[in-house]
């Protein structure tokens, strides 16, 4: 079919299922093929007209564009499959966290990232990014989505960042959220024409953030302006303005916390085994409290966390992932057949990677099976080993199986039989990445003193609070909260019990007392 369509209509971009998607679910598959076929030429001339601008600034390297898997490819792989390009930016501090936690010896991280419009999170255990093929576009709890049964970074996301809009409802309650006052005119502080309270609003009245350091003092924002926003809130609840401020960062931060908690507890993992590692501009200032919150003790303000994910893209090697259905039990499967598949994937990897320059020695493949036990209609993705499946192998699958099944779901079923339903292979073409260098010596504590000012941290009052300059701050200078630490595009609010470090690479490792 694809051929006769190629034949029969002439520069037109075609998506076959079969080579997008090579796994059951008709529905999925249908609507995974339809999504790619209505981005491929956009696609195509957004990435054409960006390498072309790229040579003309004598970029000569052949570029690459951030997957959803985690992965990198080069334009001409990902023009092919531009579905693929679904969530790339915020995956991009995934792998970052990822990377990160290599350097510093933490495998177990969530990561949280707050931009201008949601906030989102991950999980990573034991140095593995989840990924998952149950995607579902512009799912909210009204709308069920488009199903996207691609391999994609396993991220939550809620609408919740700076520029989340503080409303009332119909029956009077205040909500946040998932409206945003976007860049333009954004916020009613940024004096650009919003009229209506945001959250960086209420961070702003709360003293959160400075009014005269925000983006290091190039862009002015405006108290009066966000007190007059939130005026209308302070008055429908009979309350002053500090506390209609307050109100708008709880309701924001409860519904960053119900995100963390589906990445982690309903996902059956402890958030005391993890640390938090926070990223995007509004970060810093909701993670501490956060952290706290969920029981995590570590929390990890990386360098310029508000352009983390775009470090995070030059940490990734290129990827690719293939699914192939096959039912067959566990017990008595065949071993040839299984074997067959996997040999023809790295096939097909090879190929793939021998178009973008990689060489095969360059290339690592990582094997899992989607197994399930007979008569469930759902599968939990297992590791299966490097090289070739043998007969001694299938049950340590099966085992792990049964142990990753009892972490998802409480239960599993050791004497019931189980059946594999896809084998995955994850393709890595390994290049080259930039060395993170450990910074110099620092200086005395006090040169990176800014000054203090009053910070409203709710129930533990309004206290004066000392802030930092975090570009003079270094290797072993501690930091006692209450306390700030600004940068050009961030702040980190350090509360009362908490305690800041700084570690050799520049990072801020927060303990929250829990």
């Amino acid at each position: 079919v694809g051929e006769i369509l190629a034949r029969e209509l002439p520069g037109v971009e075609i998506t076959i299922s079969s080579d997008l998607i090579k796994e059951w679910r008709e529905y999925e598959r249908t609507s995974t093929t339809v999504l790619n076929a209505y981005v491929k030429p956009a696609a195509a001339k957004y990435l054409d007209r960006l390498k072309m601008r790229l040579g003309e600034m004598n970029l000569y390297i052949e570029p690459h564009a951030m997957l959803s898997n985690g992965g990198t490819a080069t334009f001409a792989r990902a023009k092919e499959v531009p579905i693929n390009l679904i969530e790339s930016g915020p995956v991009g501090g995934v792998i970052g966290a990822a990377a990160l936690g290599k350097i510093i010896g933490e495998d177990n991280i969530i990561t949280f990232d707050i931009g201008g419009t949601t906030a989102k999170t991950s999980l990573i255990s034991r140095g593995e990014v989840k990924i998952t093929t149950d995607y579902k576009l512009e799912w909210t709890p009204k709308f069920a989505g488009y199903p996207v049964k691609m391999p994609i970074v396993d991220i939550i996301e809620i609408g919740a960042g700076g520029g989340s809009i503080a409303w009332i409802d119909d029956v009077g309650v205040l909500k946040v959220g998932p409206q945003s006052a976007g860049a333009v005119p954004g916020p009613a502080c940024y004096g650009l024409g919003g009229t209506e309270p945001t959250l960086t609003d209420a961070n702003l009245i709360a003293g959160r953030i400075d009014p005269d350091s925000f983006l290091g003092g190039e862009f002015k924002v405006s108290r009066e302006l966000a007190e007059k926003a939130m005026e209308p809130i302070a008055r429908h609840f009979g309350i002053s303005i500090e506390e209609a401020a307050l109100g708008v960062i709880k309701i924001a931060n409860n519904n960053m916390l119900n995100a963390l908690k589906l990445i982690s507890v309903r996902r059956g993992y402890d958030p005391r085994d993890f640390v938090m590692v926070s990223m995007g501009g509004n970060g810093a200032v909701h993670g501490p409290f956060l952290a706290s919150e969920l029981k995590v003790g570590k929390l990890i303000v990386p360098n310029m966390p508000a352009t983390f994910s775009a470090w995070g893209m030059l940490m990734t090697d290129l990827r690719q992932d293939f699914v192939q259905t096959q039912i067959m039990p566990v017990d008595g499967c065949d071993l040839k057949r299984v074997n067959e598949i996997y040999r023809e994937m790295e096939e097909e990897a090879l190929a793939i990677y021998q178009k973008q320059g990689i060489s095969p020695e360059d290339v690592i493949f990582v094997k899992t099976a989607d197994l399930r036990y007979i008569g469930q209609e759902h599968t939990v993705r297992t590791p299966v080993g490097s090289g070739e499946v043998r007969e001694e192998d299938l049950s340590e699958i099966r085992k792990a199986f049964d142990r990753l099944h009892h972490q998802h779901y409480t239960f599993s079923l050791e004497h019931a039989p189980a059946e594999f339903v896809n084998f995955n292979l994850t393709a890595f073409g390994t290049v080259k990445k930039p060395e993170i260098k450990k910074m110099p010596p620092a200086g005395a504590l006090e040169a990176a003193v800014k000054g203090e000012r009053i910070i409203d941290f709710d129930e533990q009052g309004r206290l004066k609070s000392r802030v930092y300059d975090r570009t003079k701050l270094g290797p072993g200078h501690v930091i006692e909260g209450p306390a700030a630490v600004e940068e050009s595009k961030s702040v980190t609010i350090v509360y009362p019990g908490q305690t800041l470090e700084v570690d050799e690479y520049g990072n801020l490792i927060i303990h929250t007392g829990v």
